[in-house]
């Protein structure tokens, strides 16, 4: 087995991620390895919260993020700023929000078959669970966007049963208001 060299993380951020992806943006650097490495630019467009069967350690290169995290049944906001590491606790809802010009690391480990992610959306107007879906998360990079994109598409899933409200769809609103989530 031939060992790859070491390599410049800045210059393979530039040539596999040049722009934005959009809602979720993500590139893994090692497919096919024992961790997920993955980079992630932002800005992005999310308003789900995912659920890993697994810790996750996030590392900011550039810029900074927020991540929301569910905790006694209320939201905490986490900030992360440029240089700073984040270890996620498996099991926890967290909601990564990534600022324009912002570039990340987070480290996961592969899903098994039969290991399930999940995510669900919150009412933000009085905090219910709107939706939820668990899945085998085997494409680090498309799997999770398939169903964040279905339920962003369904208004009807998108209204509180409790109160009325519906959650907007994170790509068609302003999420960003300079580097503060809206």
């Amino acid at each position: 087995m031939k060992i790859r060299e070491a390599f410049s993380l800045e210059e393979w951020t530039e040539k596999n991620l040049p722009t934005a992806l959009g809602a979720i943006g993500n590139r893994e650097v090692f497919k096919g390895s024992d961790f997920i490495f993955q980079i992630i630019k932002g800005p992005n467009a999310r308003n789900d919260f995912h659920i890993d069967p697994w810790d996750e350690i996030f590392y900011q290169l550039h810029g900074h993020i927020f991540v929301d995290t569910l905790e006694d049944g209320r939201i905490v906001r986490h900030r992360i700023n440029e240089g700073e590491v984040f270890h996620l606790p498996k099991n926890v809802f967290h909601s990564p929000r990534r600022p324009p010009g912002s570039v990340g690391v987070v480290i996961e480990r592969p899903r098994q078959p039969g290991e399930q992610d999940g995510i669900a959306w919150f009412c933000e107007n009085c905090g219910n669970m709107l939706h939820s879906v668990y899945f085998w998360c085997e494409d680090i990079e498309s799997s999770l966007k398939q169903y964040v994109q279905e339920f962003n598409a369904n208004e009807h899933a998108r209204t509180c049963k409790k109160c009325g409200s519906v959650l907007p769809d994170p790509t068609k609103v302003p999420q960003w208001e300079g580097d503060d989530w809206r």
